[in-house]
């Protein structure tokens, strides 16, 4: 009777449910924007993870596209940002999870020229709704922190126009390139 009753109590343990387990997972991460085939580019940014085997992403990253001194006289800054909202579907168990990633956001790009006594004399800027899709991996080596390996496609879902950075008329509807690119980074992650 006794080995029953053992063999009872461990299978009603192994079937009772746990705790749900969320994790919350914050990444500062840095890493390069392949914005053509010739044209690479530091990004860094943060990511927030919160979930388990599904979970919510938000993520923020910056990518300066350019930072010229034009003929010791003028300054030309251009920027990229992406801020997107994921769901991201991982395998919480272990100390190597591989998850694959997608969601919508806004990609903004805005750009400053600047001559030294006059000042700024242009900013331009505008966003347009854009969609990433990706995948990586989390490693654990202990319970509270780790590192995240990610590779991601992001694109515009609409092309953007100058009609979108400025507010000159007669040029609203003048396209520019469509904005496409493929982004590969790294970071340390906190587990809380």
């Amino acid at each position: 009777m006794r080995p029953v009753l053992t063999l009872a109590v461990c299978a009603l343990a192994l079937l009772t449910p746990r705790a749900a387990a969320a994790d919350v997972l914050l990444t500062p991460f840095a890493g390069v924007s392949f914005l053509t085939d010739a044209d690479k580019k530091l990004v860094y940014g943060a990511g927030i993870a919160l979930g388990g085997l599904i979970s919510l992403e938000a993520e923020v990253a910056r990518t300066t596209l350019s930072d010229q001194d034009l003929a010791g006289i003028v300054d030309l800054e251009t920027s990229l940002t992406t801020g997107m909202a994921n769901l991201m579907v991982r395998v919480p168990a272990g100390p190597v999870q591989p998850y694959v990633t997608g969601g919508l956001g806004v990609m903004r790009v805005s750009g400053d020229l600047t001559v030294p006594v006059l000042g700024s004399l242009v900013s331009l800027s505008g966003s347009e709704f854009a969609m990433n899709a990706g995948g990586g991996l989390y490693l654990f080596p202990s319970d509270w922190i780790g590192f995240r390996g990610d590779v991601r496609y992001f694109r515009t879902l609409s092309d953007l126009t100058i009609g979108d950075l400025t507010d000159f008329g007669g040029i609203d509807d003048l396209p520019l390139p469509s904005l496409d690119f493929w982004r590969v980074t790294a970071g340390v992650t906190l587990r809380f």
